[in-house]
């Protein structure tokens, strides 16, 4: 599974990124309470964070969460230069002109939002951030040790 953690699914052949996402050994399932996943990042000249969890961990999550729904919303550059007349980053306008820093924000079913700041982290430390605070493990510890119903006290 290290050679799908450091490259693309998309740079496998079909057969091995198919295999590589039904026997993954990373545990990639998130609670059920996670309702949905909303990425916010800066299309082009930003921080690669943020395009490297989308390359290399966005297909296992999605897959092995098919009910979630995963947002991805990449905010237009103004600095890029433009060929293309029809281009969407084409008179595109950053808010109090500061470009805006990578975030993602996780939606619960009964719980508050919460919204994780992706600043100087790579894809790898992405996807720990959003298993710790939406991963099975994050379920466990909110019900605590009595509530399960398999446990007797």
């Amino acid at each position: 599974m290290s050679s799908a953690a450091s490259t693309s699914l998309r740079r496998l052949p079909l057969r091995e990124a198919v295999q590589t996402l039904r026997h993954g050994t990373d545990n990639l399932v998130l609670s059920n309470d996670v309702k949905s996943v909303t990425l916010r990042f800066v299309a082009k000249n930003s921080e690669a964070g943020p395009r490297q969890f989308i390359r290399t961990h966005l297909p296992r999550l999605s897959y092995s969460n098919p009910q979630l729904s995963i947002n991805v919303h990449r905010i237009p550059d103004p600095r890029a230069k433009h060929r293309n007349p029809n281009s969407p980053d084409k008179g595109a306008v950053w808010e109090g002109g500061v470009m805006p820093k990578p975030e993602m924000r996780v939606d619960f079913d009964g719980t508050p939002s919460q919204t994780l700041p992706l600043s100087h982290l790579d894809g790898d430390k992405i996807l720990a951030q959003l298993i710790s605070v939406a991963g099975e493990e994050r379920l466990k510890s909110l019900e605590g040790p009595g509530s399960l119903p398999d446990q007797k006290i």
